[in-house]
């Protein structure tokens, strides 16, 4: 199969390009050596045992670098990530520091946390430990590394006359001719929509090798159910019961019915392995009423290897869903709407902006508060409710707020402790309203932990260094975000915040162009005014900035630069002084 998928990078859980080796088949030899952490570890590390060791869904061999899922067959990881993995194998139990994955992983090159980041998320999709157990992460110092206590390793048996037999593997489990009917979603679930992505039907494409035709059909099913599981907005069917209706004629009725899903992605594929079309359809199960379709061209290697195809289908999908149901919000009463509807169509309502949207977007999430109290996605929106509030210049008690904001993020974490949307929303808060903003760091930082493709978490955190005046990390953060989401529903709150991290470059064209698209899709985010004022009167241009600056008054009356001095983040910095000086010089009063 590797003469079509060509190339390393990263591909769904059990397929990912690139032989794993041992000290003696990676390039560049580990060395095995003291971890950071002083005290002894429960589990042998893998220089001491070398018996095979259970690692979630699959088993690792120490002694060959071999990875092998539950019927023996070998697991792949890109050559960085196997190294990471090594590593902590060999220091099984104890914690290792990002500073040393790093410098012995990467000897004599220069790479950014994201890097480490990406292959910690690898080896996680491999070993199936999405909720981080088995591969913790201690914030701002490291990784352990710690199967589950009693199971550690698959030690080899003996018989009767004391001759070794090492462990068979399994054999693999036989196909049912039938699929049974999933069970539907446990109420708690119905605050998000649950997608089903159908393995895209091959024609006409074949490897050099034979690949079968639907093999490439599989892997793109595979990359997409792997992006869209990362979000917190959706529910994702797993790819081995959507795999049935591959081959299969069935209604969207039938499979939604049968998958308990409410959304289908299905489609074809053609070409061969030098270039690819790709014809999607995404539908609703019940009505069959199809919400996006469209023809995607590419070649097989970037459907692997790069994520901006995957990624960019992910931003349509995730469109569709947002205008549909704020469609529904719209046109149907509030009660007959399904729960996720409902959560939908309150956050479109909370980006109008609007006053009356505004307070409407309130009353609905506190009565998705009242019936899901369980749920961390509300309290998470709530709490982003009551920042945009005292930033829209609408509250009466801005340090009220900024309580009942961090009572919200709080209590959704204390629900789900690695739930990005909540650590991301508390960030939110501990920036905006509190001003801590290490702790806000470390929010950000541990939600892209989780997921470096969450394209809010960076775009939050580049924003926190706007406000510490670090532009060039800024632009990076925030530009980054603007190619992982170049869809989202949002799209001016994204502009918005890329401008400032540009004002914080000291880049005014760049800002004032940014400022300028944000307010094409929103003229009522007062932030966004701010920024264009500030760019405009950098560049020279006061009477335009007078002119933005009156629109920005007549929307937050009450603005003054005391005020918003003794409001802003970036008070603190020199960056924070400099904006003031410019509103002060486009006719804000003190």
């Amino acid at each position: 199969m590797r003469s079509i998928l060509g190339g390393v990078g990263p591909l769904g859980a059990g397929r990912i390009v690139g032989p794993i080796g041992c000290c003696a088949s990676v390039p560049g030899q580990l060395r095995p050596g003291r971890s950071v952490h002083e005290g002894k570890a429960d589990v042998p590390s893998a220089g001491q045992c070398q018996c095979p060791l259970l690692l979630g869904l699959l088993e690792y061999h120490p002694d060959s670098g071999r990875l092998l899922d539950r019927t023996g067959g070998d697991v792949f990881l890109r050559a960085q990530s196997a190294r990471v993995l090594h590593l902590l194998v060999d220091n099984l139990g104890q914690l290792v520091s990002r500073d040393r994955l790093i410098e012995e992983v990467w000897p004599d090159v220069s790479v950014t946390d994201d890097s480490l980041t990406q292959c910690i998320a690898d080896i996680r999709r491999a070993i199936g430990d999405s909720n981080r157990e088995i591969l913790r992460t201690i914030p701002k110092r490291g990784f352990i590394l710690q199967p589950a206590a009693g199971v550690p390793r698959l030690a080899p048996a003996q018989t009767a006359a004391g001759d070794t037999v090492e462990p068979t593997a399994r054999a693999p489990m036989a196909q049912s001719l039938t699929l049974p009917r999933v069970a539907a979603h446990h109420w708690t679930e119905d605050l998000l929509p649950t997608i089903a992505v159908i393995p895209l039907r091959s024609r006409q494409i074949r490897g050099e090798d034979g690949v079968a035709e639907e093999v490439v059909g599989e892997v793109v099913a595979e990359e997409i159910i792997y992006a869209l599981s990362r979000s917190q907005e959706v529910y994702v069917v797993s790819r081995l019961s959507s795999t049935y209706f591959r081959s299969r004629e069935a209604s969207l009725e039938e499979i939604g019915r049968t998958l308990s899903a409410d959304y289908v992605i299905s489609g074809s594929l053609m070409g061969n392995a030098d270039r690819v079309i790709l014809g999607l359809e995404f539908a609703e199960s019940e009505t069959g009423r199809i919400l996006w379709s469209d023809r995607v061209e590419s070649t097989v290697p970037a459907l692997l290897n790069e994520p901006d195809t995957i990624q960019m289908i992910v931003g349509r999908i995730r469109k569709a869903i947002f205008l549909r149901e704020s469609q529904r919000a719209r046109s149907m009463p509030f009660t007959s709407l399904p729960a996720y509807s409902q959560l939908i169509g309150a956050v479109g309502l909370m980006h109008r902006l609007s006053p009356p949207d505004f307070e409407e977007s309130r009353s609905m999430l506190a009565a998705l508060i009242e019936r899901w109290p369980e749920q961390p996605a509300p309290l998470s929106w709530m709490a982003r409710w009551h920042v945009l509030r005292v930033q829209q210049g609408w509250s009466d008690a801005p340090a009220q707020d900024a309580d009942l904001a961090l009572t919200c993020s709080g209590r959704a974490l204390e629900i789900d402790p690695d739930n990005s949307l909540a650590l991301t929303s508390e960030g939110f808060v501990l920036t905006n309203l509190l001003k801590r903003l290490d702790d806000a760091e470390d929010r950000y930082n541990a939600a892209l932990d989780i997921n470096p493709s969450d394209a809010v978490g960076r775009l939050l955190r580049g924003t926190l260094y706007s406000f510490e005046g670090k532009g060039a990390v800024a632009v990076r953060d925030t530009e980054r975000a603007l190619l992982l989401a170049p869809l989202d529903p949002h799209r001016y709150f994204f502009l918005a915040l890329a401008a400032g991290a540009h004002l914080a470059n000291g880049d005014y064209v760049r800002a004032l162009e940014l400022a300028d698209m944000s307010l094409r899709l929103n003229r009522t985010h007062t932030s966004t005014l701010r920024i264009k004022t500030v760019a405009q009167i950098n560049l020279g241009q006061e009477e335009a900035a007078r002119e933005t600056a009156l629109e920005l008054l007549r929307l937050q009356p009450s603005l003054r630069i005391g005020t918003w001095l003794g409001s802003s983040p970036s008070a603190e910095f020199e960056i924070g002084r400099r904006i003031a000086d410019a509103l002060r010089a486009a006719g804000v009063p003190d």
